[in-house]
């Protein structure tokens, strides 16, 4: 399994959680930096350089700015209703994602 680990004490924006999170995953230039962007990367697949089986660490939320926070429970939740498996607690976080995720697509809009 593939281990992505992040520290979340500097974050002050989304855009900071973002940039943390697609730089580790090595993720194109050219990604997004929005949900919809994260799902296609981490569930569908086949852009990141980081690839499935997956499991993100993150470190440091309870130093992390509250808009930050947010967007990071925001996604983890979403990738979640895609078969990602989320732990959010106030200082931690880790999200971990099997290889055959890709049927939990069937039927999503």
């Amino acid at each position: 399994m593939n281990v992505v680990q992040l520290d979340a004490r500097y974050w002050k924006t989304p855009p900071d959680f973002y940039n943390a999170l697609l730089r580790e995953l090595g993720a194109p230039d050219w990604h997004g930096e929005s949900i919809p962007a994260l799902i296609d990367s981490m569930i569908v697949g086949d852009i990141n350089a980081v690839v499935l089986p997956l499991r993100v660490v993150v470190t440091g939320l309870d130093k992390a700015s509250e808009a930050a926070f947010d967007e990071l429970i925001k996604a983890f939740s979403a990738l979640s209703r895609y078969g990602a498996m989320a732990n959010i607690t106030f200082d931690r976080a880790s999200l971990k994602i099997a290889e055959n995720v890709s049927p939990f697509l069937d039927g999503r809009t």
